[in-house]
Parts: C-alpha cells; sequence; structure tokens
C-alpha cells in the first residue's frame, strides 16, 4: 500500500556556529497537495528546504522521499529523484532562451547534437499545457518577473519533478501575474505534482494551500488544514504573541512639524521628471507606484547614487549638490537599498562591523578605533531592535532577512541621520518582522527624524505614512495627505497616471 505521504522529515537538527537553526523538526507533505510553510525569519524554513534541497546536510534526522530514505549527495542527487526548488532569487539565464532554460540541465540529443527542433516543440507543448502565455523562443531578458517565475516551473517541471518548492513565488508579482500563478499551481496539483508553498503572504496560503505547517525558532509548532485557521490565529502560532498584544504596538498618530527639512524643486534624472516635494521634521512620507514609476531613483538621486540632471535639491533650506554617496551620510542623510544582500550589507563581515561602518569616527580616541565602546553601542542596538543573533560577532550574511535589514537601520541609527530614505523596506519579512519594523520608524519620527519609504504595498504605506506621493512613469500625479487616504483613489493613479474623477470621499 503506497504511503500517504510523498515526504517525511523526521527529527532535523542543523547547527550552524553559534545559531541552532533547526530543533527536532518533524515535516511531513502529502502527496499531491499543496502544503505551505510559514515562520517568522530565522525560524528555519530556508534551512529545511535548503535540506530537503540536498545544499545542506542534516546534523540528525532522515529524509524519506516517495517511499525511500535519502542520503545526502548534493543538489543535483536531489532534483534527479524528482525534488525541485524555485528559490526568491530566480536561477535564469537572461541571455538565453526560455526553451534553453527549461532544459538547460537535461538537453534532448538526436544524432549526438542538441535536437533543438524538440527542444522549442517540448517547450511551448508544456507551456501551452500548463495555459502559460509564452513563446518558448523568447529570450529571458525580454520577459516580465511573471513569466520568468513560470519558466522556472516550467523548468522544474522538464526535469520529471515530483514535488516542487515555491520559495517566495509571489515576492515580486502583480495581481494578474499572481492569478496566473494560482492557476498553474491548480493545474500541477491536478497532474499530482505535490508542491510546498513559503510566503509571508499570509492571504496567499489560503488561496492556495491545502495544510499549513509552521515553524518558529527552529521548532515546529503546529501542521493544520487551511479550513481550520485564519491570519489571526496564524501570527500567535508564529510569533507567540496574542493579535491583542500586538495591536497595542500600533504607531501612534503625532502632528508633523511645519520644519521643512528636505526640498526637492522640478528634480530630474534619467527615469523622473519634474519631482517636487516637501519633507517635513518628524514626518512619513510614502512613495507608491508601479514597479518602474521612478521611485527608487528619487532615493537614488537624494543619497547622491544618480545625480539629477536639472532641479535643486534644498536641505534645511539650502541648496545642496551630492557628487556621491559620502556627500550625503556627511548631510545626515541615510539609505536603506531594496537589495539589502547586495547594496546594504557586507554579508561576509560580522554584525558590529556591518553597524558601526559609517560610524567609525565617533568612536576613534587618539587615532585609535575604541573596540569597547563600539561593541557596546552594537550590543544596545541589538537589544533595542531585538536582533536575533548569539552576538554581535555573528555574521551577517547567516541571519534571516529580517535581521538584516534591522541591522541596516541600527547602521544609520548608529551615524545619527535626520533623514532615512527605506526602498522596501519589509520585502521578503515576515509579519512579526514588519510590525516591529514599523514601530522602529514610529520611533524614529517622534525623535524628530524624518523618513521617506518606498513601498509596493500600499497598505503598508497607508498604515505608516503621514503623505504618500503617487508615481507614474517618471511623473508625479498625486499627493494625498492622512486624513484624505484613499485605497481606490491611490491605485487608480498610479495604474492609469491621472486622478480619477470621483472625489476622495
Amino acid at each position: 500500500m503506497q504511503n500517504d505521504n510523498i515526504l517525511e522529515m523526521i527529527k532535523i537538527d542543523k547547527v550552524f556556529p553559534g545559531v541552532k537553526a533547526l530543533d527536532q523538526v518533524d515535516f511531513m507533505v502529502k502527496r499531491g497537495e499543496v502544503h505551505c510553510l510559514i515562520g517568522a525569519n530565522g525560524a528555519g524554513k530556508s534551512t529545511l528546504m535548503k535540506i530537503l534541497s540536498g545544499a545542506y546536510k542534516e546534523d540528525g534526522g532522515k529524509i524519506i522521499f516517495d517511499g525511500k530514505q535519502l542520503s545526502w549527495h548534493g543538489t543535483e542527487a536531489r532534483r534527479k529523484e524528482g525534488i525541485s526548488v524555485i528559490y526568491q532569487e530566480l536561477s535564469l539565464f537572461s541571455e538565453l532562451t526560455v526553451g534553453e532554460n527549461v532544459y538547460i540541465n537535461h538537453y534532448p540529443k538526436k544524432g549526438g547534437k542538441i535536437d533543438w527542433k524538440k527542444v522549442y516543440e517540448d517547450t511551448q507543448k508544456l507551456a501551452d499545457s500548463l495555459n502559460i502565455r509564452i513563446n518558448a523562443k523568447a529570450r529571458i531578458a525580454d520577459l516580465n518577473i511573471g513569466q520568468r517565475q513560470l519558466t522556472e516551473i516550467m523548468k522544474a517541471i522538464a526535469c520529471n519533478a515530483k514535488l516542487i518548492v515555491m520559495d517566495e513565488p509571489s515576492s515580486t508579482l502583480s495581481k494578474n501575474e499572481f492569478q496566473i500563478l494560482v492557476q498553474v499551481i491548480q493545474d500541477l496539483k491536478a497532474k499530482g505534482i505535490t508542491i510546498i508553498y513559503i510566503s509571508h503572504h499570509l492571504e496567499e496560503l489560503f488561496l492556495v494551500g491545502d495544510r499549513i505547517t509552521v515553524l518558529r525558532d527552529g521548532r515546529f509548532v503546529t501542521c493544520k488544514g487551511t479550513h481550520e485557521l485564519d491570519e489571526n490565529t496564524l501570527v500567535e502560532y508564529m510569533t507567540g504573541v496574542t493579535m491583542s498584544q500586538g495591536q497595542q504596538e500600533e504607531r501612534k498618530l503625532h502632528k508633523v512639524s511645519d520644519e521643512v527639512v528636505l526640498e526637492l524643486k522640478d528634480l530630474c534624472n534619467h527615469k523622473v521628471n519634474h519631482v517636487s516635494f516637501q519633507l517635513h521634521k518628524g514626518e512619513v512620507l510614502g512613495l507608491y507606484g508601479l514597479v518602474g514609476s521612478g521611485r527608487t531613483e528619487i532615493l537614488q538621486s537624494i543619497f547622491g547614487v544618480v545625480p539629477p540632471s536639472s532641479g535643486e535639491i534644498y536641505l534645511h533650506g539650502k541648496p545642496v549638490t551630492f557628487k556621491c554617496t559620502k556627500d550625503a551620510i556627511q548631510n545626515g542623510i541615510g539609505l536603506a537599498p531594496e537589495s539589502r544582500k547586495t547594496q546594504g550589507l557586507v554579508l561576509p563581515l560580522p554584525v558590529w562591523e556591518n553597524m558601526s561602518m559609517v560610524a567609525l569616527r565617533k568612536f576613534r580616541i587618539g587615532g585609535k578605533l575604541h573596540y569597547k565602546r563600539i561593541f557596546e553601542e552594537c550590543n544596545s542596538y541589538k537589544g533595542r531592535l531585538r536582533i536575533k543573533t548569539p552576538d554581535v560577532h555573528t555574521i551577517a550574511g547567516n541571519l534571516s532577512g529580517g535581521n538584516q535589514q534591522k541591522i541596516i537601520l541600527a547602521k544609520w541609527m548608529m551615524k545619527d541621520c535626520d533623514i532615512l530614505l527605506l526602498d522596501e523596506p519589509t520585502q521578503g519579512i515576515d509579519v512579526a518582522a514588519k510590525a516591529e519594523i514599523y514601530k522602529l520608524i514610529g520611533e524614529m519620527t517622534q525623535m524628530g527624524k524624518s523618513v521617506i519609504v518606498v513601498s509596493s504595498e500600499l497598505e503598508e504605506l497607508l498604515r505608516i505614512c503621514d503623505n504618500i506621493h503617487v508615481m507614474y512613469d517618471g511623473e508625479q500625479v498625486i499627493q494625498v495627505n492622512r486624513a484624505e487616504f484613499s485605497s481606490d483613489y491611490i491605485l487608480h493613479a498610479s495604474v492609469v497616471g491621472k486622478p480619477s474623477a470621483q472625489a476622495v470621499n
């Protein structure tokens, strides 16, 4: 009799230097189901999946897949067993075609040569069978992010995957692209393929999932059917904190000062045209718009990454020109970039070096660094920001995304910046870490700091901002203050590039 479970990960342990990432974790997945795996950043989700994929070797426990106990021989061996992982950072070759990427690990051959006709015919048949509208001969570089995500799925199926792990598959998708993804997942399920679905967007789990397993601090918490759960219950399982406790952490509303700390007048660069706005002391100003609307480029010009081609920037009423990022930093401006791993941190360095790297001058005594003071202040921020790390000597690359983002915030807080630019500050982090970052933003504005936030999550901006400016194709469309916030009005402007005719209520 065939076992109902296609996967059994039993009593899995994994230890990294100074961190027990997994502690006796059990994870069971039924054949042909969509099984959601969730937990706060640092809960152990990624580590568990890397053990499943063969990227890591478990320190204890065993893995049974499709009735066979697996030994560790790396990712290629696991792929041959029928286990495929689609990571958040897609592993496609941009200059190759869809067909070349789909069959890159096992090109069909004829007469000792690659049978390109079969490559493209089989790729197109696969796309058509999943109702994916994509040209097998299209270059990956010419596809949108949703089509690239679907190409990864086809690549997994072409390898005869029995189980596909999808790690944050919707993080960069539009609503329409997500709907296509949901349909493809249903089609895969109908074909008997098992899915493990990882997402920080809790509402998605109830759309795609059959069961949900929750991890917390490297331990198994619960596994239940989606019909037995709701979002509030999931948050309580993930955090160990009841929603009534969490709601007490909401940012307190405050009156924004009349003092203008930063002003843009007709700012233009390669992406944006004639952008003008004022940032006040203690204000959280949001920039909203579709991907490519110019939001990030505004921050880059303010921070000296992309000097403006025309227009003016005023800091505390005086015109300034930042030729490089050093100029902006010296004038009290900090940037938490969208890509925290490649632009915000030096991952091989420890937490303390990442925190203190822009504020080292304040720790110099007699021309030498006072390391005791550095460690004391870093430990202070570790506690204040609730950064989950054994100590400040832990390598930053070993921490979860939410904790890495907190290190970046600590870096600029240690520098005592007056203005903080945050580009997608909560992308790819869990609801608990998001709430903590929202609280930190509120605390900074209470101290008189000013913040500009770029976010693709409108609900996030509605929650934390005092004013929201909407961008469309490099142009400012509307500006809305908190008293006039309307999600429909803002969304309409971001999609069509002009305000709706209907007045805001």
